[in-house]
């Protein structure tokens, strides 16, 4: 996300600029050692300065999207509920300036020959041949611009696009969601009632996001539509990455981490395990308040590249109890 304080933080008057590259220092390595790093990018980049805005209308300088880049991310979600925040400008500028970067994209689209044309996204990902599919529930009663697309979420479309996946032969299908009810620490009716929709469906893996705080993951032993049977994963929230939001229990989220394998000849997902990533905000420095992305579990081992002040890092301790508590201990690294 990219709220007001953000942008504020990364602006730097001496070139009238914002750079955001500081934000994700600490956590670039864990991101771009991953084969694939996929995020969800909840702003649009509008490329006016007058349009970049926090909440309700969210806009950001195309910096906040080098920064990602840079940091080693690979694939963006963009369909959510701020999709159509700056109207069709903002639709169809987020996909072009993502696509200079060379950043893959799904979910929001142009024009509907682009969405037709690009309708699933296929990756290459080493052996694996993965498609990803995203949605969101809506966009805050905005209307999506005359044109464009925005994948909502309708179960006569994500029939279709799985089994038009399913065309494609992949190792797996990956799919996204904008979806649930802000603040809540465990799923509502409709998010359990689409994951369990969408595995049965055909999906091997449902992401998800949108409530802010952190939400449970698992895996559930499925058959789908096709006749095949075997153990799906899921995460309803992965909680807030990056936002303004600074409260108990939606002030970080997590990097999941999981592998896949096909010596089966049916996609398994192992060695599952999260990273929690704590939102600091740094007021100690004489430029204002600073956003900080702080790996949590490398502070604990007392290897900090920064040392935190007392309070922060107390806060920082609550964080991670409170992570566990939704979601269990982190696993293994």
């Amino acid at each position: 996300m990219s709220h007001q304080t953000q942008m504020d933080s990364a602006y730097d008057k001496s070139c009238d600029c914002w750079d955001f590259g500081g934000v994700f220092e600490e956590i670039a390595p864990m991101i771009s050692e991953a084969d694939l790093a996929v995020g969800n990018l909840e702003t649009t980049l509008p490329g006016d300065p007058k349009q970049y805005t926090g909440y309700p209308q969210f806009g950001a300088p195309d910096s906040l999207a080098k920064a990602i880049r840079d940091t080693g991310f690979d694939l963006l979600s963009t369909a959510n509920n701020h999709s159509c925040d700056k109207g069709k400008e903002g639709v169809v500028r987020t996909v072009t300036v993502l696509e200079e970067l060379g950043l893959k994209h799904l979910g929001t689209y142009r024009t509907r020959e682009e969405y037709e044309k690009n309708r699933i996204l296929k990756v290459q990902v080493g052996d694996f041949d993965l498609v990803f599919l995203d949605y969101t529930y809506g966009t805050n009663g905005l209307e999506i611009p005359a044109g464009t697309v925005v994948n909502l979420i309708d179960k006569t479309r994500i029939l279709e696009d799985i089994a038009l996946a399913k065309k494609s032969k992949p190792d797996g299908i990956i799919v996204m969601y904008h979806f649930g009810t802000e603040y809540l620490h465990e799923p509502d009716a409709f998010q359990k009632e689409t994951v369990d929709f969408t595995l049965e469906a055909g999906a091997d893996i449902v992401l998800g996001g949108h409530p802010h705080s952190l939400q449970r993951f698992g895996k559930k032993m499925i058959k789908d539509r096709f006749g095949i049977e075997k153990e799906r994963f899921f995460i309803y929230s992965l909680g807030n990455f990056i936002s303004g939001q600074d409260r108990r229990y939606v002030d970080g989220g997590i990097v999941l981490n999981f592998s896949l394998s096909k010596e089966t000849g049916k996609l398994s997902i192992t060695d599952i395990f999260y990273e929690p990533i704590w939102v600091y905000i740094d007021r100690t420095g004489s430029k204002g308040p600073k956003f900080r992305l702080l790996p949590v579990r490398k502070y604990l081992k007392n290897d900090q590249p920064r040392k935190l002040p007392e309070a922060a890092f107390q806060r920082m301790l609550q964080f991670y109890k409170d992570t566990k508590e939704v979601l269990g201990p982190p696993g293994p690294k």
